[in-house]
């Protein structure tokens, strides 16, 4: 586990349109960033890349936030990877 001094920020939906632009604004002013998305990890890789840039940490965490147990994972996922989540922006058309 990676230990970061900045926020941790959870996108749903963050790995297109509006969401990745959220992504966008939240690793600009420092935060780790956390994007799901329900498309496989090769598909958003342009996403990751351009926020990998940006000199944040990034995760990816496939799943869908409508089923109970990807939800589970996703948090799993985020307090494996930093301990921790600050901000959570509901942005997932589901």
């Amino acid at each position: 586990m990676e230990r970061l001094t900045r926020a941790v920020a959870l996108i749903t939906g963050g790995s297109r349109g509006i969401g990745l632009g959220i992504a966008h604004s939240l690793a600009a002013a420092g935060m780790a960033v956390a994007i799901n998305g329900v498309r496989p990890r090769e598909q958003a890789a342009g996403a990751l890349e351009s926020l990998a840039r940006m000199q944040v940490p990034v995760l990816y965490c496939q799943g869908n936030i409508a089923e109970a147990a990807h939800r589970a994972s996703i948090l799993d996922q985020i307090r494996q990877q930093w301990g921790r989540l600050d901000v959570l922006v509901n942005n997932a058309g589901v």
